[in-house]
């Protein structure tokens, strides 16, 4: 294919997953400039080495999130297997990525004039992201050919190298595996995956929205959940030390009066998680307030709910891995919209943990309070649970990391139809041929 005939908008998906506020025009073309600087004369002094032993298996992960929940797979992988690229590789790689991006300035024009108004919109809000996918296409490319993959392991279906690499693996012919790294929500693109594997029925009713998967979907149980069992307290359900994780919705003033709210009900045993990205955390506060901080970028979200007996948090998928690992989560809008007695009208629930009963929502501080006094009161059900994990309370806990390896072993050596007798995942192809079956009729 033509670099220059590519559908960057199909690539990359932004009506369903991109929804930050973007600058205007001219600093997003500033911003461009400037990230050809940085990657052309800065990262470069930070490129390593790669290794070069290994047989066809690439894993991809380029957040931290998406490491942790490769990393269950990768110990279990043979070391002579694989190779791992992470993000000064991405890093290195968009060097050149950018340089090349710079002449299809002329395609990215030619496409904004013949697309529809909807589409004209998105091509100017996102006019930077959609530019550099030319070049990220062309790396991406280039990446497989070079290592010489047969099979790429990626654990995020929505990031614009990421999705650079599953449309070259594509028409390459390569396998392609995902691996469900957090919670998703409505919309999220289809999957486009050879195989996928994912946390449960919840997470493929969300796919489904956007159309039938291709490939073998399989519920799995969520990957990155297999470390989580050594860290699980045995829970008495008494309200000592609460955790408030905080993401980039959340407003610190509104943040600070939950605090002092709690300190004045005698809970004064906080400990606050922000986003990794959240910017407006004002730690000088927290620290004269007696606040602990964990550092998202040092802990682990299993680590940081392993340490409280109960969680506040706004919209977030965390809310997750803390239902997962027994510990009663609330949700509670702290953003800056939130006006008086409006809460539960402007609460956001895109994941449906509220609407599927997984998370209580606190309308108001008082609910939030009656909820902290009775935590019993908050914890999901055992079928709940499992519509999202497949594998809670099954002989698979714990150990979807090796059987995922297995599975990865197999394929590499054309294999792949011995593991559905072997794994005891849940393969929905046949409910998916009934959805075909009952869309014929």
């Amino acid at each position: 294919m033509k670099y220059s005939e590519l559908n960057v908008l199909e690539i990359n998906k932004i009506s369903y997953i991109v929804k930050e506020k973007q600058p205007s025009l001219f600093k997003q073309i500033c911003i461009f400039i400037g990230q050809l600087f940085y990657y052309t004369f800065i990262i470069h002094f930070k490129y390593k080495a790669l290794p070069t032993n290994y047989k066809g298996l690439l894993f991809f992960g380029v957040s931290l999130n998406n490491r942790r929940s490769l990393e269950p797979i990768i110990n279990n992988v043979e070391n002579d297997t694989y190779l791992y690229l992470n993000n000064h590789v991405t890093d290195v790689h968009k060097r050149r990525a950018w340089w090349h991006s710079i002449p299809y300035i002329f395609s990215l024009i030619k496409l904004y004039k013949k697309s529809n108004k909807d589409d004209k919109a998105l091509i100017l809000k996102y006019f930077t992201r959609l530019w550099t996918t030319y070049g990220l296409y062309k790396i991406a490319g280039e990446m497989l050919d070079k290592y010489k993959v047969r099979v790429l392991v990626l654990a995020n279906d929505h990031n614009d190298i990421n999705r650079c690499l599953i449309f070259n693996a594509l028409e390459k012919g390569i396998k392609t595996v995902y691996v469900q790294h957090a919670s998703v929500k409505r919309g999220f693109p289809r999957l486009d995956f050879t195989y996928s594997f994912l946390d449960g029925k919840e997470s493929l009713d969300k796919y489904l929205y956007d159309g039938k998967p291709k490939g073998e979907v399989y519920l799995s149980g969520g990957v990155r959940f297999d470390s989580l069992y050594d860290k699980i307290a045995k829970r008495n359900y008494e309200t000592h030390r609460i955790g408030i994780a905080i993401n980039m919705l959340d407003d610190f003033e509104k943040i600070k009066s939950l605090c002092l709210f709690l300190k004045n009900n005698n809970y004064n045993n906080l400990i606050l998680r922000p986003h990794p990205r959240y910017q407006h955390l004002n730690s000088e506060w927290l620290i004269n307030n007696n606040i602990s901080i964990s550092n998202p970028k040092e802990e682990s979200s299993f680590d940081f709910i392993s340490k409280i007996d109960f969680m506040i948090s706004n919209e977030s998928a965390i809310h997750l891995d803390a239902s997962i690992m027994y510990c009663p989560t609330v949700l509670y809008n702290m953003s800056a919209d939130f006006v008086g007695t409006q809460q539960a009208t402007s609460v956001l629930d895109d994941y449906n943990f509220v609407k599927n009963h997984l998370v209580k929502l606190a309308n108001t501080d008082e609910e939030l309070l009656n909820f902290i006094k009775n935590p019993k009161d908050v914890m999901p059900t055992k079928e709940v649970l499992q519509y999202y994990n497949a594998s809670s309370n099954s002989h698979l806990e714990g150990k979807l990391g090796v059987t995922i390896a297995h599975f990865l072993n197999l394929s590499c050596q054309e294999k792949e139809n011995q593991f559905d007798k072997e794994c005891g995942f849940v393969n929905v192809s046949d409910f998916l041929h009934e959805i075909d079956d009952s869309l014929a009729c």
